[in-house]
């Protein structure tokens, strides 16, 4: 398992900065030159540059960034982009070679030693532990030795990472079923009903004027809110997660944009993609398997006696037309996700995918 951590070196004085911008301009002209050679270029089987560009920058460093272009180029042929990628602004990949992190005992306590990176630079950087940090190096992970260097706006950044053996998959415990919604984000087949002020928060972000100061605090709100519903959810005793197969949701639902332009426009802040990967790297963590399931029905489906009606289901409460079951909508849709898991367990053997998937 490999997790990125940030630390702050915005706290640099005025002189640090500017050395630090010139970085990052002579390094983003690099690489954009890379890459400008190598799109027309066969890459395929490529696993280093077998050409040089003139620079200021070390050779080492220039090796780091043609190494960079080259997994950027692999990755734009790959998904068949037709447009060569543009750097707009650069962030620096670095090894072993570049950093070095020093303590201290000041107000500062770690400080990263910049070095080889041409025109004899050596930059002290300071920065400052935080929770996060500081919880990785409790629980016994290592740091590797791969850095990141970043500038967003006015403030610098170094990423930090992490690595530590991803624990077994558990043998024992139960298999829980989750339906993921708009109205409560969180809804298991244990009846944890769990996020129901995402809604809340949602609304907060169609008032806010797009890219506005306001507007980006109202989405870290968000993206907070969807790691604390995610720790939430209560996994001590579970060695299955099924979720939801779902894709394009938003996508398919453009065709209703007419009718219901305000709900399309909360559904694009609703962002499952970014729960669904917190719960991935979750499950990783805790040697929970995750898996999908169609979601065909699922909201339209009584689980007690397996009837299809679309009529059973009005808003958040959901009574059959034919047995008369009724119970929290969402919460019928998570026993229906977990008895097709189950289902699909006695049919089919279910082989798990490098991301932690059943396919």
């Amino acid at each position: 398992m490999i997790r990125r951590c940030q630390l702050n070196i915005t706290f640099a004085n005025t002189g640090k900065k500017q050395v630090l911008d010139e970085v990052f301009e002579e390094s983003r002209r690099v690489l954009q030159e890379y890459i400008d050679t190598l799109w027309d270029k066969p890459t395929k089987n490529q696993k280093y540059v077998d050409f040089k560009v003139d620079s200021w920058l070390s050779a080492r460093l220039k090796q780091c960034l043609g190494k960079q272009a080259l997994g950027i180029v692999k990755s734009a042929k790959t998904k068949k982009k037709s447009r060569k990628p543009a750097i707009q602004r650069a962030s620096i990949e670095l090894d072993s070679r570049f950093t070095e992190f020093l303590g201290s005992s000041n107000s500062f306590d770690i400080w990263v030693k910049l070095s080889s990176i041409g025109n004899k630079i050596k930059l002290f950087l300071p920065s400052k532990k935080h929770e996060h940090y500081n919880s990785f190096i409790k629980e016994g992970w290592n740091l590797k030795k791969f850095t990141r260097l970043r500038k967003v706006k006015n403030n610098y950044y170094i990423d930090v990472f992490f690595e530590k053996k991803e624990p077994d998959k558990k043998n024992n415990g139960n298999i829980k079923g989750i339906d993921i919604g708009y109205k409560k984000l969180i809804v298991s087949s244990d009846e944890e009903f769990i996020g129901k002020d995402f809604e809340t928060i949602v609304n907060k972000i169609t008032r806010k004027k797009h890219k506005s100061k306001g507007f980006k605090r109202s989405l870290e709100e968000r993206d907070n809110y969807i790691n604390k519903c995610v720790n939430e959810l209560d996994l001590e005793r579970t060695k299955v997660l099924v979720v939801e197969k779902l894709k394009n949701v938003k996508k398919n639902s453009k065709k209703k944009r007419k009718i219901r332009t305000k709900f399309m426009n909360k559904l694009q802040r609703w962002t499952y993609s970014k729960l669904l990967s917190r719960l991935r790297l979750r499950c990783e963590r805790e040697g929970v398997l995750l898996v999908d399931v169609g979601p065909a029905y699922t909201s339209q489906t009584c689980s007690q006696c397996g009837n299809k009606d679309k009529n059973s289901r009005c808003g958040e409460n959901f009574k059959c037309t034919t047995c008369g079951y009724s119970a929290d909508a969402d919460y019928n849709a998570s026993l229906n996700i977990l008895a097709k898991h189950l289902d699909e367990e006695l049919t089919v053997p279910r082989k798990t995918s490098s991301e932690g998937f059943s396919i």
